[in-house]
């Protein structure tokens, strides 16, 4: 028997859709008819907006902790193993199931006009003459150097169009320079390190100019600054500010959003974020509950839970004394198997879960044709605190389509590598420890930082732990995350950085030009 292991911190901190009590949406304007979704049959990973970066919802996280935690405590702090398996699901006392009916998608076949692109740019103070990036960048419209010697800024080829702002890299350069270690040997070859104490830079601004510098990037960019709400946080080291536009009436999923960071003299550090809107689809008809509870136990395309002989749904058995959670999502297999689970593994207990709330919630799904879709959704949760999501429209317009493998011509194996010279160079190392150490180190940061770590950021640890990527690759990923990358040790030197703590930062250990670790987020 297959066992999902979810942790129902993971579940809570990877959710991006904040839920409450949500009204019908049919008469929100005017909409597309309800389409057929043809998605591929699931195998390795559940297809959920709690799981999936639909919408760049780094604000808030669905039906809140602190909403749900009353059942069995903090979740972020009272859960750790002994695992247990939910093995079925029983309807308690539940409300009303909810009525939105709206599904949302971003078309794989939608551009972004030369003229939206070039006005972007602009505003950031780039210059706004095209640039063509390799075709492998997936990139649909580039403005300013690859190379940091000038302010760049890129737009995404994909459904959403992310887009992205980079700095002159020199001011970064520079300041590294500054605050750089000296070391110095005596005659008694002593070695002493000297580090100058980071300072905090002048003129970063305030709260409430961080956010009236945020209004006019965008009002200059062309878009509409009113109704969009404002996230701001300001200290004597940086000033961030996260805008974004309300998805659906009732949840906090947002469409639009805008992110920047402002350091020194009011410079703009960092920006980024989505202008696309979806287009508004539906109404579309909703399952029952008896049918939200066959899904949960099939395992319907990946739901949130599951029984029988296919796969079971573990989660984190409640213990009186705090303790740190793993926070991640794994399957227990072979591949796995060793970096999450100690010598002091225990056969984990079988549980009934009673669904004790439902509330709305939208389910990200890929479609064969490669458009993103937010689809109704009802997102339960048991009575072990845990969140159990499935979607909520019906079979005739949701398809599992299923996947062919082709069969391919034996090849002859090829003859084996001849062995290295054990005193050559190799790689550092790198490709030894693999990903056992990014996996481990992710741990970390979670078991550490899980409690204020918006879902972005959560989405993107769960991301770096699939590959290993060179350390370019690896911030133009964390770009299309809204963050930014700090080395703080290369090659197993440590290095000088400054002491402000940043949210929207990645601290990361790099050797031989591959992130290997993940050192901490600020």
């Amino acid at each position: 028997m297959n066992r999902v292991l979810i942790l129902p911190a993971v579940i809570a901190g990877l959710s991006l859709i904040a839920v409450s009590c949500a009204a019908d949406d049919t008469d929100s304007g005017d909409l597309t008819p309800p389409e057929v979704i043809r998605v591929e049959g699931w195998s390795d990973g559940a297809a959920t907006a709690s799981e999936e970066s639909a919408v760049a919802d780094t604000a808030e996280s669905a039906l809140s902790i602190s909403e749900h935690s009353a059942i069995n405590g903090d979740m972020a702090s009272d859960y750790m193993v002994p695992w247990t398996i939910v093995t079925d699901f029983v309807v308690g006392d539940l409300p009303a199931l909810p009525t939105g009916s709206t599904g949302y998608v971003y078309r794989s076949d939608s551009t972004v006009s030369e003229d939206i692109a070039v006005r972007l740019a602009t505003a950031l103070g780039v210059d706004p003459t095209p640039q063509t990036r390799p075709e492998g960048y997936e990139v649909e419209w580039a403005f300013g150097p690859d190379d940091g010697t000038a302010p760049s800024v890129t737009i995404d080829a994909f459904s959403q169009h992310y887009w992205w702002y980079s700095p002159d890299w020199s001011e970064g350069e520079a300041m590294d320079e500054l605050y750089s270690c000296t070391e110095t040997v005596d005659a008694e070859g002593n070695v002493t390190v000297d580090c100058p104490e980071p300072e905090p830079p002048v003129g970063v601004p305030s709260a409430e100019e961080a956010e009236a510098a945020a209004r006019k990037l965008i009002s200059a960019a062309g878009f509409d600054v009113d109704g969009l709400t404002y996230e701001v946080n300001a200290d004597e080291w940086y000033a961030s500010v996260y805008a974004s536009r309300q998805l659906v009436d009732g949840l906090s999923a947002t469409g639009e959003n805008w992110s920047f960071g402002f350091g020194a003299e009011g410079a703009l550090q960092w920006a980024g974020g989505s202008f696309v809107a979806p287009e508004q689809v539906g109404p579309y008809p909703l399952i029952g509950i008896d049918e939200a509870l066959e899904r949960l136990r099939e395992n319907y395309l990946g739901s949130g839970g599951s029984v029988g002989e296919e796969v079971s749904i573990a989660v984190a058995e409640q213990v009186e004394e705090p303790a740190a959670d793993s926070a991640l999502a794994m399957e227990a297999d072979d591949s796995v198997s060793g970096m999450m689970i100690d010598e002091e593994w225990e056969e984990p207990a079988e549980i009934t879960v009673t669904l004790v709330d439902v509330a709305a919630d939208l389910w990200w799904a890929t479609d064969v044709d490669d458009n993103s879709w937010l689809l109704p959704a009802y997102r339960f949760i048991g009575d072990d605190g845990g969140w159990y999501t499935v979607p909520a429209v019906t079979d005739e317009y949701l398809i599992e389509m299923p996947v062919y493998v082709q069969d391919e011509e034996p090849q002859p194996e090829p003859a084996p590598a001849p062995l290295p010279d054990v005193s050559e160079p190799d790689d550092g190392g790198v490709a030894s420890v693999g990903l056992d150490q990014m996996m481990e180190s992710v741990i970390v940061v979670l078991e550490n930082q899980v409690e204020e770590l918006d879902d972005m950021t959560l989405q993107f640890l769960e991301e770096v732990t699939d590959a290993l990527y060179t350390e370019d690759e690896f911030a133009d990923l964390a770009a299309a995350f809204g963050l930014t990358v700090r080395a703080v040790q290369r090659d197993g030197e440590f290095l000088m950085v400054t002491e402000d703590y940043l949210l929207t930062r990645v601290n990361v250990v790099v050797e031989s030009g591959v992130v290997t670790a993940v050192d901490s987020i600020g």
